[in-house]
């Protein structure tokens, strides 16, 4: 018997572990204590110190128990130098992924604190836009489901961390014919914004710069009619403008945010001259 042993609870306290951690590590074969007493207690050499340390500094950087099992198996120094750079690499991947979802969140929150700088609503306003970018597959949406349908395969097509939540981005592109009363759904063609470094360019499509007469309403839908358009159709009209492009409907405040329908806001977007 070497001079220095541990109990389960004896080592779990040096190390600030709990002794179901350490008899799960027994039970996996990842730490097995060394010696077992007449009476079947079972000990820790000392020696395992360092061991357990090196499992607990690798599951802290969040290697899975499997990967430490063969880190820690046959081990050399090139070995471990591989894995360590293999894990490293994988692990900056998932750090950069995570980046990316912090900047979507800040991107939105800052988006929504905006809000209440909003123009009130119903009130017709002039934006210049620089030219913009969305993704498109240039098929108009019939009904509800086709309209669905049309965003799912559009955020699976851009493959990005919370594309929705990342800003206010969802939406149709429109002829006029969206500004005619109606009660039926006008067909238009589903699109998101998105940014064209981000974006694979199979089916991005400019959006132009220009003047555009702008408006944001409350409890509207996608590709309809809404009667605060006749709004926005006498400003034009007074102003001697002339529509010269796609008229765009963007979501504001969806039921990413809300599930009640008199806090939805959207955005009419109608390029003039």
């Amino acid at each position: 018997m070497v001079k220095y042993v541990l109990s389960i609870s004896e080592l779990a306290k040096l190390k600030n572990v709990t002794s179901e951690t350490l008899r799960h590590y027994d039970r996996i074969g990842l730490l097995k204590p060394d010696y077992t007493s007449e009476s079947g207690r079972r000990y820790y050499s000392i020696r395992q110190y360092e061991r357990l340390g090196t499992i607990l500094e690798l599951r802290q950087a969040g290697m899975s128990l499997n990967m430490i099992q063969e880190y820690l198996d046959n081990r050399n120094f090139q070995k471990s130098l591989s894995m360590l750079e293999e894990y490293q690499r994988e692990f900056e991947r998932k750090l950069q992924e995570q980046m990316q979802l912090n900047e979507a969140l800040l991107r939105k929150l800052a988006f929504l604190r905006s809000l209440s700088d909003l123009p009130q609503m119903e009130t017709v306003f002039e934006m210049e836009f620089p030219i913009r970018y969305m993704v498109t597959f240039g098929k108009e949406a019939g009904d509800r489901e086709e309209h669905a349908m049309a965003f799912t395969k559009l955020e699976n097509y851009i493959r990005e961390k919370i594309p929705i939540l990342a800003s206010d981005r969802v939406g149709v592109i429109a002829d006029e014919r969206l500004l005619v009363p109606n009660d039926q759904l006008i067909p238009a063609v589903p699109m998101l914004l998105v940014s064209p470094e981000k974006a694979d360019t199979t089916y991005l499509r400019e959006i132009p710069s220009g003047k555009y007469v702008c408006m944001y309403y409350k409890n509207g839908v996608l590709e309809k009619y809404d009667r605060c358009f006749e709004k926005i159709k006498q400003y034009i009209q007074e102003k001697n403008y002339r529509i010269c492009g796609k008229i765009l409907q963007i979501y504001k405040i969806d039921v990413t945010l809300t599930n009640n329908a008199e806090e939805t806001v959207l955005e009419i977007q109608i390029p003039v001259q």
